[in-house]
């Protein structure tokens, strides 16, 4: 095992984190303090924790660092912009968001479409988001071991501890605190380290002059390849659980939507940087793995105590990622299930107890997932694609216009834009051409809004 500065730095954040999480479960008293932060989280808060949960191992692993540095600029930018367009869209509609004073999103849905549309939302989040959990297991476990020499399966483990802990004790609380701290470390990674790391190399026009000719226009990427990068993420922002789970817990509807603002903004900055970085990783390192990027960046290419925090904030992304996941699909199964379908009348410290149980059960669920059953996870990466098909149209439609919408168009709308997903990944399995050239989403989920319109309330447009 390596022990450097960047394994000091990670072991500091891990446990500052972890005792953090601790504290605030003193703050839990509720179901609601533990869902949703008793509804009092403030702005800078609130943002930190919006920008720390949507930006996880899909940000510095994958997304704008791998596709900066396999096609090009433009690349990460249409994979980035999709975000900051759905951020843009969803921060307009922030303020009825926290007006509906929800805890998830399947109860907004059956305020809307009924049970039926409930309990169908509720088992496309969960399927995802667990797989979602047990693939950050392993990306934490695969950093620790790839950086710090620590064994993989002792990182996973490691993970595992750190993210049910945080999660479990104080919930949202919790979780938006160390999101917090999480957030400002990885902007103090970014803003000073990428910059560094590209003087080193010997500034922006060396970094220019040694990528591949048009690396900073489209270079080798199509029009369908941008079209999916951008619209998946487009579509699955402006639905996530986790985001609607933190308006619900803005103290007020003002703050809900100066948080998404912010939110939008933050992010914007920091795909700039990720994106600068895996083109300077392009020019100094030409025969590495895109997906490692930006992590060999912060290893080889900037000072020792930078590159120490860049080493953090990259844990960072992908800690408070999963944390934030599990969070959400154990307030899932105790609210949307225990709750609503199996104990209506329990009183509070029963709720709060399923709900840490909840939060324990599917942690464990999920790390024995990644441990042993990995080919379950094909369904639940179905289930995430689907996600922004079949819940999002269905959900900002019950969001933004309830009075003009129908049960039967959000339920048929749910199963259209899911079917579709999968018949069209089935086909790409087989080779369908045109299923490999166009994402699943440019075709699911125009139909799953498609359904919404066609049985819509007679007279009114959705």
């Amino acid at each position: 095992m390596q022990v450097t500065f960047a394994f000091y730095c990670v072991i500091a954040y891990l446990l500052v984190i972890t005792v953090v999480g601790i504290y605030y479960g003193k703050k839990v008293k509720t179901q609601e303090d533990y869902s949703v932060a008793g509804r009092s989280l403030p702005t800078p808060i609130l943002i930190g924790t919006l920008m720390a949960t949507w930006m996880g191992a899909g940000t510095v692993l994958g997304g704008p660092a791998a596709s900066g540095y396999q096609y090009g600029l433009m690349a990460a930018i249409a994979f980035s912009m999709g975000s900051p367009v759905g951020q843009f869209v969803l921060s307009f509609v922030a303020k009825k968001i926290r007006r509906m004073n929800a805890q998830t999103v399947p109860e907004v849905i059956e305020k809307v479409y009924g049970r039926l549309a409930r309990v169908l939302a509720t088992v496309i989040i969960m399927l995802a988001y667990i797989g979602i959990v047990a693939y950050q297991y392993k990306g934490v476990g695969l950093i620790l071991n790839s950086i710090l020499g620590v064994p993989e399966n002792i990182g996973t483990l490691i993970a595992f501890g750190v993210i049910v802990v945080t999660a479990l004790f104080g919930g949202l609380y919790s979780v938006a605190y160390t999101d917090f701290l999480s957030c400002c470390m990885m902007m103090v990674g970014l803003f000073i380290g990428v910059p560094m790391a590209i003087s080193m190399a010997g500034g922006w026009s060396w970094v220019a002059a040694n990528i591949p000719p048009g690396h900073l226009g489209f270079g080798s990427i199509s029009f369908p390849q941008l079209l999916g990068f951008f619209f998946p993420v487009f579509f699955y922002v402006m639905g996530d659980q986790n985001m609607y789970q933190r308006f619900f817990a803005a103290k007020d509807e003002k703050t809900a939507m100066q948080s998404g603002i912010g939110w939008m903004l933050g992010c914007t900055a920091t795909y700039f940087f990720v994106a600068a970085a895996a083109i300077a990783a392009r020019a100094l390192y030409p025969n590495i793995n895109a997906a490692q990027s930006f992590v060999h960046l912060a290893t080889h290419g900037m000072p020792t105590i930078i590159g120490g925090i860049c080493v953090a904030a990259i844990t960072a992304f992908i800690v408070t990622t999963a944390n934030s996941f599990l969070l959400s699909v154990g307030v899932n199964m105790s609210w949307d299930v225990y709750a609503r379908f199996v104990n209506p009348e329990a009183p509070t410290e029963k709720k709060l107890f399923v709900s840490r149980a909840s939060v324990l059960g599917l942690g464990i669920l999920a790390y024995v997932v990644i441990q042993y059953y990995p080919e379950l996870l094909i369904l639940q990466q179905y289930t995430y694609t689907m996600y922004g098909a079949a819940i999002t149209p269905a959900l900002l439609a019950a969001v933004m216009f309830p009075e003009r919408i129908t049960p039967l168009g959000g339920i048929v709308s749910i199963f259209t834009g899911g079917a579709v997903t999968i018949a069209w990944e089935t086909a790409k399995t087989a080779g369908w051409a045109v299923a490999k050239t166009y994402p699943p989403v440019l075709i699911a989920a125009p139909l799953a809004i498609l359904a919404l319109i066609l049985f819509k309330k007679n007279g009114k447009k959705p």
